[in-house]
């Protein structure tokens, strides 16, 4: 899906913000023969523990039809995928730079709203992480929500781009490795983030849910 930056600079949590496109490159279809009878709990309990990240598409019966592959920051999958009706999708967000596996993107939403999908979820790696979840409830506006998105996301990115600095400087004043730092300044904006879908999805139909590994699937 979208990218999420790990390249290392205080700002490169931007790119993870707001990289465009199906993943940025071509798709890397997997044989689906390979995993058979695959359940959504077995896909996101494997696509957790990868360094690169995975996608995987269930139908509206829960049956999987479709894989990809991608990088350590993306994954590309064919433009035909938005057209299921009802499908369920998940892909992965490895453990990156900063140690910390993050929320959905801009662009992760984007593709939500572009799609005919029922739900797409986030599967996120790293100590304490979660799963990420938009369901279309409803009732949905899609193209509203879709608008809303791009005149925030302007504002977002320099909100964000302040207070990340800030807080990047600050750990490092406070003694922390870069690494360390990052990871801080990382936590700060996955937080707002997180906040920002939570309180916008709700107006437009749409539910944004987070819930730990562990918890139990269908309920």
């Amino acid at each position: 899906m979208g990218g999420r930056g790990g390249k290392g600079n205080v700002n490169g949590f931007i790119d993870w913000l707001s990289k465009e496109g199906k993943g940025g490159g071509s798709p890397h279809p997997l044989d689906i023969s390979k995993f058979s009878n695959m359940s959504l709990e077995d896909a996101e309990r494997r696509i957790r523990n990868l360094k690169h990240e995975e996608l995987f598409v269930f139908d509206k019966d829960g049956k999987l039809i479709e894989a990809y592959k991608g990088s350590s920051n993306s994954v590309s999958f064919p433009m035909s995928v938005l057209d299921y009706k009802g499908a369920t999708v998940t892909h992965g967000h490895p453990k990156g730079a900063a140690d910390f596996g993050g929320t959905f993107s801009f662009a992760d939403v984007k593709n939500m709203l572009e799609s005919k999908w029922a739900e797409h979820r986030a599967t996120a790696s790293g100590q304490g992480e979660m799963n990420y979840i938009m369901r279309k409830g409803q009732g949905a506006k899609p193209k509203a929500f879709y608008n809303q998105i791009n005149r925030d996301y302007k504002q977002i990115e320099r909100y964000l781009s302040d207070r990340y600095t800030k807080a990047y400087d600050d750990a490092l004043k406070e003694g922390k490795s870069k690494q360390s730092a990052m990871h801080t300044a990382r936590q700060m904006a996955v937080g707002y983030l997180n906040d920002y879908w939570r309180r916008t999805a709700p107006k437009f139909g749409y539910e944004f849910i987070t819930r730990k590994k562990d918890y139990t699937y269908n309920r």
